[in-house]
């Protein structure tokens, strides 16, 4: 059960139990509060007739003035009764304008007060008989009842009200927090909170806004020491590429020419020997110049970034022709050289990653810009998940770690969506930010 239907139900039981409670007590107070005014009243009833009847009565005219007194009254019923269980007269309670319900009634009534007093009348013997009647006593603690229990509901209702509109108003605060901390998990350190409302709430909306500053103070440094990582990464990867040409090369020339010397001896065993050294150096040279080429995208992005996609493109078609790319790149104008070099890497390795870990059929790279992002989608359909969990483990998490970082430095997002059918990187870049330092 969420939060706040907890607390509103905890409140709620409290509130009702408290009613109940509360009507039990107001009952159990007018119950005794019925049975002390009725047995007043009718102890005060009986001594006033046992009073006036202390007179030697000669007639019963007396006796029906006596029953005729108690008339109206409200707690007392009079009646004159003679030897035969005949009633000569009796009196009636008070008429009830607003009587209480039978159920309130039989829970407040007291035990029924009687009292007979004997009349010795010549020749008409008789009894006054004096009956206890609690209803007007009775209807009066109901509508007393009746109140306390519509102000205590009322009571009740809007305390409900304040508290929903109170936890209606946290909630709103704490969804803030919740959005928050959601923009802040995707890297949207910019977010920020009102700072108004009550000083709980501003306080943490305060404590909430100085979090979202640091971490957008730590992105922006963790930006600019990628950045400078990455120059020297490229810095080191042309110091490599130049050694591979300046050193490597020469030596590959120099075997070329001895084994020309070698072919030149005149034996067919020389010969053969000079020829076979010649392909080993070819070979060697071809794969030289692809491993510089990959070293060095600055000179294959002077053409363009079309051009040094297809590049890659073309050097895993050549070692593997059974595997069907498909390549599509619109790309808008001057796009800045840190976001094509950032996506040609990624598309480098993950296409590096779906050949040589996914055994694809078919590798689909899609490079375009839309709504202001600019998208970058490598797919295959080849083992599920050869990107996320490379079982070169090192090598294979810290190029994808390298592509995350590259996609994070120009504040954009980066996803890995791996299936049965084969994996696909998904990158967004926001293209507001081209004008801005990596």
């Amino acid at each position: 059960m969420a939060l706040q239907y907890r607390i509103i139900v905890s409140i709620g039981t409290i509130l009702l139990l408290t009613l109940l409670s509360g009507m039990a007590l107001l009952s159990l107070h007018a119950r005794n509060e019925v049975l002390l005014e009725v047995r007043t009243a009718f102890h005060g009833a009986e001594l006033n007739v046992r009073d006036t009847l202390q007179s030697d009565v000669q007639h019963t005219v007396t006796l029906r003035q006596v029953v005729a007194s108690f008339q109206g009254q409200r707690h007392v019923q009079a009646a004159l009764v003679n030897e035969k269980g005949k009633v000569i007269a009796q009196s009636q309670i008070a008429p009830l304008e607003d009587p209480a319900p039978a159920w309130f009634a039989r829970l407040m009534a007291p035990a029924t007060f009687r009292t007979r007093i004997p009349i010795s009348l010549p020749q008409y013997p008789c009894v006054v008989v004096l009956t206890s009647d609690p209803r007007s006593e009775i209807a009066d603690v109901w509508r007393q009842a009746r109140d306390t229990f519509l102000i205590t509901l009322l009571f009740c209702v809007a305390t409900m009200a304040i508290l929903l509109v109170a936890i209606h108003a946290a909630l709103r605060f704490f969804r803030k927090i919740e959005a928050g901390l959601l923009a802040i998990s995707g890297g949207q350190y910019r977010a920020r909170l009102e700072t108004t409302g009550p000083p709980e709430f501003a306080g943490l909306a305060r404590g909430f806004n100085h979090m979202a500053s640091q971490l957008d103070t730590f992105s922006r440094a963790n930006r600019q020491l990628y950045g400078q990582l990455q120059s020297v990464q490229e810095e080191e990867r042309a110091s490599i590429a130049r050694d591979l040409h300046d050193e490597v090369g020469p030596y590959l020339f120099a075997l070329q020419v001895d084994a020309k010397a070698v072919e030149r001896i005149g034996t067919g065993e020389a010969a053969h020997l000079g020829q076979s050294i010649r392909e080993v150096v070819t070979h060697i040279q071809t794969h030289v110049r692809a491993i510089v080429r990959q070293l060095r995208p600055s000179s294959q992005l002077e053409f363009g970034l079309a051009s040094a996609v297809e590049d890659i493109v073309t050097f895993w078609r050549r070692r593997h022709p059974e595997i069907l790319f498909d390549v599509s790149v619109s790309l808008p104008d001057r796009l800045p050289a840190n976001y094509a070099e950032a996506i040609f890497r990624i598309v480098q390795e993950s296409t590096n990653n779906a050949v040589r870990h996914g055994k694809p059929s078919q590798i689909t790279v899609d490079i375009h810009a839309d709504a202001g992002q600019l998208l970058v989608t490598v797919k295959d359909d080849g083992q599920g998940g050869s990107q996320a969990s490379e079982p070169s483990t090192t090598l294979g998490r810290a190029g994808i770690a390298g592509m995350r970082e590259r996609v994070r430095a120009l504040e954009g997002q980066f996803a890995i969506e791996s299936t049965r059918r084969g994996t696909r990187i998904l990158v967004s870049i926001p293209l507001e930010m081209a004008s801005q330092p990596a």
